[in-house]
C-alpha cells in the first residue's frame, strides 16, 4: 500500500488549502483561525453560494461595527435577520480576519464572571467601508440595471 492511498482523501483536500491559505494571507503565514476559516469556505463543508456570501457578510459586519460596537453572538443574530446561517466556527474566523487587518479593533468587557469580545471599527475600517460602498453602489446598479430599464423578469 502507498503512503498516499494511505491517507484520507478529505484529509489531502483540506492540507492543500491550507498551504494555499499561507500562501494567500498578507503576512505569508496562516494562523490557525486563518487556517479554519479558509477551509470551512472552500466549499468543501459548505455549499458553493456561501462562498460568495463572505465578502458580503465581512461588509455587513463592518458595517454594523461602525455604527456601534458588536459581539459575536448579537452579529450572528442580526446576520440570520438578513438569511445569513452563520455559526460561531465562521463568525469568529472573520471578526479576527477583520481585526488582524486592521479595520476592526476588539476589547473584552467584563459583566460580573462572564466576559464578552467587543469589536469596534477603526479609522482604516471606516475608510474601507466607504470605499467598499462606492464599489457595491456600482454592482448593484450593474446587477440590476436590465431590471430598471426592461422591467422585472426580462
Amino acid at each position: 500500500m502507498s503512503s498516499k492511498s494511505a491517507v484520507p482523501n478529505g484529509w489531502r483536500v483540506r492540507r492543500t488549502v491550507k498551504i494555499i491559505a499561507a500562501r494567500c494571507t498578507p503576512s505569508g503565514i496562516a494562523g490557525v483561525d486563518d487556517y479554519r476559516y479558509r477551509v470551512s469556505l472552500s466549499g468543501f463543508e459548505m455549499p458553493n453560494e456561501r462562498f460568495l456570501y463572505t465578502g458580503l457578510i465581512r461588509l455587513h459586519v463592518l458595517h454594523h461595527a461602525v455604527r456601534e460596537p458588536v459581539y459575536g453572538l448579537a452579529m450572528i443574530e442580526e446576520l440570520g435577520r438578513h438569511g445569513y446561517k452563520v455559526s460561531a466556527g465562521t463568525l469568529y474566523p472573520i471578526l479576527h480576519g477583520l481585526e488582524e487587518r486592521g479595520y476592526l479593533t476588539s476589547t473584552e468587557e467584563r459583566s460580573g464572571s462572564v466576559a464578552r469580545r467587543v469589536y469596534s471599527a477603526t479609522e482604516a475600517g471606516r475608510v474601507a467601508l466607504a470605499a467598499a460602498k462606492s464599489k457595491v453602489r456600482e454592482l448593484f446598479g450593474e446587477l440590476f440595471e436590465d431590471e430598471t430599464q426592461d422591467g422585472p423578469g426580462r
